[in-house]
């Protein structure tokens, strides 16, 4: 954190770091293990293994925020530091362990595209 905290952007502005809460761990069950498919090339999903939970994989759109939601007393909290940090935006939290066990998290599956002016 003082490393990050000590540093400026491109413009010589001082960067404000804000600390996001941490869902409990979120670990995939043996049944979904089962039902994740064997490809050539990749590690299996084993019952156990860690998910990717984290609210800081969020996605900002166009006047919203898409949050995932991990059914963790945190969820709320989380929604709350991102009204605070986002006040203009509409705050929508959403499921994300159907996306967690794909191997990745709400901003992992959206491509954005910047739109060219």
């Amino acid at each position: 954190m003082n490393i990050l905290e000590n540093e400026t952007d491109a413009k010589g502005r001082k960067l404000v770091v804000h600390k996001m809460y941490v869902p409990h761990p979120v670990t995939i069950t043996k049944e979904e293990s089962l039902g994740v498919d064997a490809v050539a090339g990749t590690l299996p999903r084993e019952e156990g293994d860690r998910l990717a939970a984290s609210y800081v994989n969020y996605y900002t759109a166009n006047g919203g925020i898409v949050f995932p939601l991990f059914g963790d007393p945190m969820d709320h909290e989380a929604e709350k530091l991102l009204a605070k940090l986002y006040p203009d935006r509409v705050i929508s939290g959403v499921p994300a362990r159907e996306i967690l066990l794909g191997g990745g998290n709400i901003h992992c599956i959206t491509q954005q595209i910047p739109s060219i002016h």
